[in-house]
């Protein structure tokens, strides 16, 4: 009986403002010392836990072997209901039906 994913603890929400804060003003993340120092944490092993608890949930992905090389994962926009795509059928009615201007 799943009720969804879990909200983010806020640690984890501490972590992923620290990773934002640095991809904004230095263009690439932070490293794992670094991090443990804004949010409090002396053991590298327990940033690199809550860093690897949010590439788990899909929030932060690597490209790289070093967690500095972290980017943040977007996530698709919600879809809203009602809404429609306006892809190869752009301009068309539910039905496949040109819409007349």
């Amino acid at each position: 009986m799943s009720h969804g994913p879990r909200p983010l603890t806020a640690r984890q929400e501490a972590v992923l403002a620290v990773i934002r804060s640095s991809l904004a003003e230095r263009g690439h993340g932070p490293t794992v010392r670094e991090v443990g120092e804004q949010v409090g944490l002396s053991s590298t092993s327990s940033v690199a836990h809550q860093l690897g608890r949010l590439e788990a949930r899909g929030l932060i992905a690597r490209t790289g072997r070093d967690w500095s090389t972290c980017v943040l994962v977007e996530e698709p926009p919600a879809r809203q209901p009602g809404l429609r795509s306006r892809g190869p059928g752009g301009g068309a009615d539910g039905y496949g039906r040109r819409l007349t201007p």
